[in-house]
């Protein structure tokens, strides 16, 4: 089937054009399913509702242009971007292949114990483990048990602090609680003491504690993660309304932030009575912030005593300590799996707007305030060590939850029970570890240059080339600032490409002495071989470059002996694309390379023409025929791929393919030529 060309297409026809595998003008409704799928999108996403529904009234029949349209209707932009690769983790297939491997490893991990001080907790099965992942374009993982209600304990605690900021501002907020880490323990009593210049507050100082007129201060505790914070931010929220009506308002909050406001979070009842029949520590701690003045309080009066005794008398219990302390319980005592916390956290990751359901939850200003008491106080007291070594805002709890946030990208949550010595899941722990270890997600990555740890927010093969193309791109062109930049920044200049072809190897063929002088100045090895075995030497000499050979004859360089096949018989020559992003032109190579239909969709969607060339004029069916990915081949045909281009060396795909010994590919391929 003949096709506009990419230039002339609408945004519906590239994404149609893209998923048209075999270029018949028609695409199987599985195709467009497992598109979806594989980009990380759910049936269940209410974005989706719509397509899914004409999906599933399609009765499985094959999609023509004109069907695929009126398919994708209102959703055209969410599903054009997942096509494209423009969701927040574009590779997501390759996202969770990882991911899976992770889960397999921590999973191993049977070190720690589980809580054992509340009643509920120990009683946990102790072997339960999920792990949940949720991307600000609403993107899905799961695995494991990530379905399982868990109780989320000390994970409410940044959300009930975003709950009062939200009702009464920071400013009112951080009269009654402050935002420095405290280095001690979460439930230490001596947390509830910080003390400010009253000054600082219109809220003064008094109320019995410490401070006071005499010497102008007054005691708040030190962060919303501690305990005392912790019931105070719960004091706060909605303090002059009844129980059941605070209670009920945070449980909407929280059904808001997981994109479900139809299904309140489950209220354990039993957990919340075990907390204030054990809490005792808590209870202290509440009446020791009613002695700061500054937990709030509905009446000062000094009540009657209707006790007729006169050696007896009404003992007073203040009701402001009972309503802080047992919204505190009961938000403690909510319970959300894996995958509903990861949501929560991708909203706070999406400033304060659910991925899903796109409704604003939260304001900006509060989420950021929210995320940075959480990277320095929200795992207990591991949290400099995690603050450290994961750079990331979490928060955990007790019941073996943890959430992280990576900004502008995914919240994440992992469940597992067995805690570590500072209170945090085991596994929680390790995944987060994995996960760093393996991705670009630190919040301070941006000042390094990363090395082999992958970042999500590129497609593979876009990552893959980020690594090498500017590198070989500045060699190919005599870019020696841009060399020296990279050098600067630790790019490894040795690297090589889908061919083995490095930057030393481009200097050399095009003849940049000065560009060849800087990578031997740092200390790039004269004798790197390609893919053909081809050195450095070989290019120079080969491109008659003299002054480059001799300079790296003078290094020490060998010859080699690369072995080019070109079938001579052969006088076609097709025209293949330069196209303007060289990124992409790699991309799109490696992608071949890799056999990774998804990534040539993803490219063909953005409008890079299929037999766009790199440096050494290479194409995307050249490495698809050295590789033997005949999926590739045909993908590439289909989609206005010419058979007879030609690289550096004036060979073509088959030859490539008739070098490598790829047979099946050269029967295809001699097929394709004869029918020319």
């Amino acid at each position: 089937m003949t096709h506009p060309t990419l230039a002339d297409m609408s945004r519906e026809q590239r994404m149609f054009f893209a998923l048209d595998d075999d270029g018949d003008g028609r695409v199987p409704e599985q195709d467009v399913r497992d598109a979806l799928e594989a980009a990380g999108l759910q049936p269940g996403d209410p974005r989706l509702s719509k397509v899914y529904t004409h999906l599933d009234a399609n009765g499985g029949k094959d999609l023509d242009s004109a069907a695929f349209v009126d398919m994708i209707g209102t959703a055209g932009l969410l599903v054009d971007r997942a096509l494209r690769g423009e969701l927040a983790v574009p590779d997501f297939a390759n996202f969770r292949e990882q991911m899976e491997g992770m889960f397999a490893k921590a999973a191993e991990n049977t070190s720690g114990d589980k809580a054992m001080y509340i009643p509920p907790l120990a009683k946990a099965e102790e072997e339960r483990f999920g792990v949940a992942v949720v991307s600000i374009d609403g993107q899905t993982y799961t695995q494991g048990d990530a379905d399982d209600d868990f109780s989320i304990q000390s994970m409410c605690k940044p959300f009930n602090y975003c709950f009062a900021v939200e009702e009464l501002g920071a400013e009112r907020v951080h009269e009654h609680v402050g935002k420095e880490p405290s280095g001690r323990k979460f439930n230490n009593r001596d947390l509830m003491e910080r003390m400010l210049d009253s000054s600082q507050s219109a809220g003064g100082g008094g109320g019995g504690g410490h401070g006071g007129p005499a010497d102008n201060t007054y005691e708040i505790p030190y962060n919303p993660m501690i305990n005392a914070g912790a019931i105070m931010a719960a004091a706060l929220v909605k303090s002059n309304e009844p129980f059941p009506a605070r209670l009920r308002h945070v449980r909407e909050q929280w059904a808001r932030l997981a994109g479900k406001p139809d299904t309140l979070p489950r209220f354990n009842k039993e957990m919340a009575r075990q907390e204030n029949f054990t809490g005792f520590n808590n209870m202290a701690l509440g009446y020791l912030l009613m002695a700061t003045g500054k937990l709030p309080k509905r009446s000062t009066e000094f009540p009657g005593d209707t006790c007729a005794d006169p050696d007896d008398f009404d003992f007073f219990f203040d009701p402001a300590v009972e309503n802080a302390l047992k919204l505190y319980f009961s938000t403690c005592s909510l319970e959300l799996t894996a995958a509903e916390m990861a949501a929560v956290a991708a909203t706070l990751a999406n400033g304060g707007v659910c991925p899903t359901t796109q409704e604003r939850v939260l304001q900006q200003e509060t989420v950021r305030s929210c995320l940075s008491l959480m990277q320095m106080c929200g795992m207990y007291d591991g949290s400099g060590d995690f603050c450290y070594t994961i750079g990331l805002p979490a928060k955990s709890g007790v019941g073996g939850g943890v959430i992280l946030v990576v900004p502008r990208l995914m919240g994440i949550c992992v469940f597992s029970p067995r805690l570590n010595a500072e209170g945090n899941s085991a596994r929680g722990v390790e995944i987060a570890e994995r996960m760093v270890a393996r991705y670009r997600l630190h919040l301070y990555d941006g000042v390094t240059t990363g090395g082999d740890r992958i970042d999500p927010r590129l497609p593979l093969a876009r990552w893959r080339a980020s690594q090498t193309a500017d590198a070989l791109w500045a060699a190919g062109k005599g870019d020696v600032r841009t060399l020296r930049r990279l050098h600067e920044e630790q790019v490894d200049l040795a690297k090589g490409d889908y061919d083995l072809r490095a930057p030393i190897h481009l200097a050399a063929a095009e003849g940049h002495v000065e560009a060849l002088r800087f990578l031997l100045e740092a200390k790039v090895s004269p004798d790197l071989k390609d893919r053909w075995g081809g050195r450095p030497l070989n290019d120079a000499v080969s491109a008659g470059h003299t002054e480059a050979a001799e300079l790296l004859r003078a290094h020490g360089a060998q010859d080699g002996e690369p072995v080019h096949i070109v079938d001579d018989r052969n006088p076609a020559h097709d025209k293949a694309a330069d196209h303007g992003d060289d990124l992409a032109v790699v991309e799109l190579l490696w992608a071949a390379h890799d056999d990774n239909i998804a990534g040539l969709r993803r490219l063909a969607a953005q409008g890079v023409p299929m037999e766009a060339q790199d440096y050494d004029k290479r194409t995307a069916l050249h490495l698809a025929a050295s590789e033997g990915k005949l999926e590739a081949v045909k993908y590439l045909r289909h989609h206005g791929h010419p058979l007879n281009v030609r690289d550096r060396w004036n060979a073509t795909p088959l030859d490539e393919a008739r070098r490598e010994k790829r047979a099946e590919v050269v029967a295809y391929l001699e097929a394709w030529g004869r029918s020319l």
